[in-house]
């Protein structure tokens, strides 16, 4: 079994904003007031110590547009 990198923050951050799947698991990481958002993967319900179904394929489409 082949280890792979572990994700950058910005990485995490970036496709976060841009996943169709994101749900973050607490809405209180939103600040609606001040249109401040602080996603990252690592707040999603789907982000599972450090994994995602999704995530290298949603990372994978940003890097081709």
């Amino acid at each position: 079994m082949e280890k792979r990198e572990a994700p950058s923050f910005e990485q995490k951050k970036y496709v976060a904003t841009v996943c169709p799947e994101y749900s973050p698991r607490d809405e209180a990481f939103v600040n609606r007031a001040m249109e401040i958002s602080d996603d990252s993967c690592d707040k999603c319900l789907h982000w599972n110590d450090g994994q995602c179904v999704i995530f290298d394929e949603v990372l994978t489409g940003i890097d081709q547009t």
